[in-house]
């Protein structure tokens, strides 16, 4: 077992542009095969229950995506017929869009770049993926955003099955 940090730029990554106004993947981790990613949902960063996520979500004329822009993490795994849910829907992202990157991994602020996750930790096979998913009146662009999962929150486990 190890520690993982993860961002849009990782081997796992796929970096994708949501549809506008459709609830859409924007970042897919899929691990590499014998690999299990563990996503935790207490970090020992801050008080609050959740994974950080740090994030600079913009549009092709670099502004922020609009604070109402729906947020969640899903899973697809080959015994689902629809992505699940495994964490709870941030509604609005406007921690994100208020601090900057920087700002976001300071204690002080990293419990108001946390998603909750539902239990404990959410685990992802090699024959599974987990989507950054958004539902937003404007589209990502990758040139200009960034999104980063710290080792603290990550884990990386061999897996056979």
């Amino acid at each position: 077992m190890s520690q993982r940090s993860l961002s849009h730029l990782s081997e796992e990554a796929t970096q994708e542009q949501n549809t506008p106004g459709i609830l859409t993947p924007i970042l897919t981790f899929d691990p590499e095969n014998g690999t299990l990613l563990r996503f935790l949902n207490a970090v020992s960063s801050g008080s609050a229950l959740g994974l950080p996520l740090f994030l600079d979500l913009r549009d092709s004329n670099g502004d922020p995506l609009p604070v109402d822009t729906k947020l969640i993490f899903r899973a697809v795994r080959p015994t689902d017929d629809d992505p699940v849910a495994v964490s709870v829907a941030e509604t609005n992202i406007a921690p994100w869009t208020n601090l900057t990157v920087a700002e976001q991994r300071n204690e002080e602020n990293i419990d108001a770049v946390k998603v909750e996750l539902v239990g404990d930790a959410v685990n992802i096979r090699d024959k599974d993926e987990i989507r950054l998913e958004v539902d937003s009146s404007e589209q990502i662009d990758w040139t200009q955003s960034e999104a980063y999962l710290p080792r603290e929150g990550v884990r990386e486990h061999p897996f056979e099955g």
